[in-house]
């Protein structure tokens, strides 16, 4: 699936297609070992699909701990660094 069509669900039903997920890899790995999988690549494709969910659901806990305030500040990047640095420089230079 898409993340954009991951994100348009709710916790709730992203939870209940994690489930799917993780049953349909237990069974297709139990098809791999009995040498009854076709498409091996289906294996790899759910998996992908796990992680994604797990980084949709990961980024709103994060996303609502930040609301309450429960987590630091987001590093800044480089590019923000040198903004920042930048401005301080300016600042200097006028006072």
């Amino acid at each position: 699936m898409k993340p954009s069509e991951l994100r348009a669900l709710t916790d709730d039903q992203l939870r209940q297609k994690l489930d799917e997920l993780r049953n349909q890899v237990r069974d297709l790995r139990f098809a791999a070992a009995l040498g009854q999988l076709r498409d091996t690549a289906a294996i790899r494709k759910a998996r992908k699909d796990i992680a994604r969910i797990l980084t949709i659901l990961s980024e709103r806990e994060r996303a609502r701990l930040a609301e309450q305030g429960l987590l630091p500040p987001p590093k800044l990047t480089r590019r923000e660094r040198r903004k920042r640095r930048e401005q301080l420089a300016q600042q200097q230079r006028k006072g």
